[in-house]
């Protein structure tokens, strides 16, 4: 595979994925405050470490071959990552105590970075299940909580474990929403913090451009990547299994309130860059999934990775057989993604299915894609002295 051999090769270069989970605390201030990590190296309980064995399989489903990313304990990158809209409770916000929602979402969206990055990932005052319908009760001071939290967490990173090294920024959802304001308030600003960024991969994220354009809207200086190698850019995409309906929530260039963006101004438009082929066009997506991936997000399990049986691994993921490209429909800018060589159609089911998309698999469906491109990254970054 395509992957395998891209990340054998950073291995010989000396990289490793870890991704960061980094919840916080507190409210922004010249001091922050000591976040609750849901994801650090050497934490004892980390749902982002853990074995990355996976089963590659074909589009029919037969078991080919198994893959096992190459570790690194030492990797030279750090990874910042926030996860989506999960939490159970029935508050507005989460409170900071991690549950089995937070540590399985950093299991599905993040462990597979270790490979190529160190892993940092904190608990925040997230929009829970329940307060996500609310949107009238998003007052400026329950944004301010949930957004401080991460600045917190984000602050307290580069003070106590960044240490000048080279970073990634991943995000889906509401997660990728926190970071993209995070990014263009802290980062696109600062020329510094913008050279030691490799990439911001916000999934379902939103990102604004200009029309016709892969830079201005959301950020000022930090462009869509147009290649494996660029750095200090960023990768955004709403996915759908073919034409979005008319008033999908996602993608939309006039109002797209469930991006989290509100109405688009006139002249701007939803960013879309393709995670399989950054360049543009068509690419094969390397879509890899946990064998314990919710059931109902319409991604079934192979039946010889079902747990318990004899060719049950980790992670699962099915070789060439779905492509994608970005596209302009029904007012959206959206990845369609295509299956190939017989392969079944990724769907989105449950009460958000049709207008969704394939929303929920959107860090999923090129998890391989975008860990390749961390080890591409940062080969980049080190060949030019970083």
């Amino acid at each position: 595979m395509r992957r395998s051999r891209a990340l054998r090769a950073a291995a010989a270069v000396g990289l490793t994925a870890a991704v960061v989970l980094v919840a916080s605390a507190g409210a922004a201030d010249a001091a922050p405050h000591k976040p609750v990590w849901l994801c650090r190296p050497g934490l004892p309980k980390n749902p982002c470490a853990g074995s990355l064995e996976t089963g590659i399989f074909s589009p029919g489903e037969t078991l080919a071959s198994t893959f096992t990313p190459p570790a690194n304990p030492d990797p030279p990158v750090d990874c910042f990552y926030i996860y989506p809209t999960v939490s159970a409770e029935t508050s507005l916000l989460s409170d900071l105590k991690i549950q089995s929602a937070e540590t399985d979402v950093a299991r599905y969206q993040a462990a597979y970075y270790q490979s190529v990055c160190k892993i940092y990932a904190p608990m925040y005052h997230s929009v829970t299940n329940v307060g996500a319908p609310q949107q009238e009760a998003m007052t400026p001071a329950v944004q301010a909580e949930q957004y401080d939290g991460v600045l917190d967490a984000w602050k307290y990173f580069l003070k106590h474990y960044s240490h000048g090294r080279p970073f990634v920024l991943i995000g889906h959802s509401q997660g990728a929403f926190v970071l993209r304001k995070l990014i263009a308030q802290q980062i696109d600003p600062n020329p510094t913090l913008r050279k030691r960024m490799l990439s911001a991969i916000l999934a379902g994220g939103a990102v604004v451009v200009k029309q016709g354009s892969l830079i201005g809207g959301s950020f000022k200086h930090i462009p869509g990547c147009t290649s494996t190698s660029e750095l200090g850019c960023v990768v955004s995409w709403s996915s759908f299994l073919g034409t979005p309906p008319v008033g999908a929530d996602w993608g939309d260039n006039t109002h797209s309130p469930t991006d989290g963006v509100g109405p688009v101004p006139a002249g701007d438009a939803i960013l879309c860059t393709n995670p399989a082929a950054l360049s543009g066009g068509s690419g094969v997506l390397e879509s890899v999934f946990p064998v314990s991936f919710p059931p109902g997000n319409g991604v079934d399990i192979p039946p010889a990775e079902v747990p318990g049986q004899a060719g049950s691994t980790p992670f699962f993921e099915y070789n060439d057989s779905y492509t994608a490209q970005c596209s302009q429909s029904n007012g959206n800018n959206f990845l369609d993604v295509t299956p190939i060589n017989g392969a079944q159609p990724l769907t989105s089911t449950g009460v958000l299915a049709p207008l969704w998309g394939l929303h929920p698999l959107d860090a999923n469906i090129a998890l391989g894609n975008m860990v390749s491109l961390v080890a591409s990254e940062t080969t980049a970054y080190l060949a030019q002295g970083g």
